[in-house]
């Protein structure tokens, strides 16, 4: 039973974007989420409940673990200004690959980058992942998070 939720928690927190660190493992970070009891920001207890259950908390721009957090301060807890898109792959805030279908009936793949900037939409495709990340650091120079 254990070996399935710990394949699933670290199946949906790949799908979501976390990242490993150098010399960490899913494993590892599974091991110190489920060894908290409290929330480490509220200290209240883990429960069944909704609002009281474990979450494992992400930085949303570089995809590492932060935190163990209860669900109510996990969903306020340093809100990104985007989410990652449940699509993303690239872990990446702004970058999500796309499929699309032409006239032909052929499929494409692409590197999407879109990005909200001072209420003005930026999107821009991409067919290398890696041009997409490039792209996507120097528009975070040009325009830096607030």
């Amino acid at each position: 039973m254990k070996n399935k939720h710990r394949t699933f928690c670290i199946n949906n927190w790949k799908k979501y974007g976390l990242k490993c660190r150098e010399g960490e493992t899913y494993h590892k970070i599974y091991d110190k989420v489920m060894s908290y009891t409290n929330c480490e920001l509220c200290h209240c207890e883990f429960t069944s409940e909704i609002k009281f259950q474990r979450c494992m908390d992400h930085d949303h721009q570089t995809g590492y673990y932060r935190k163990t957090l209860c669900r109510r301060c996990n969903a306020s807890y340093m809100k990104a200004p985007q989410k990652l898109k449940v699509n993303n792959t690239s872990g990446h805030m702004f970058i999500c690959n796309q499929k699309t279908k032409n006239k032909s009936g052929n499929y494409s793949f692409t590197w999407r980058y879109t990005r909200k900037i001072n209420g003005e939409l930026f999107r821009k495709g991409f067919k290398s992942k890696t041009k997409a990340i490039a792209y996507s650091f120097i528009m975070l120079l040009r325009h830096p998070l607030s």
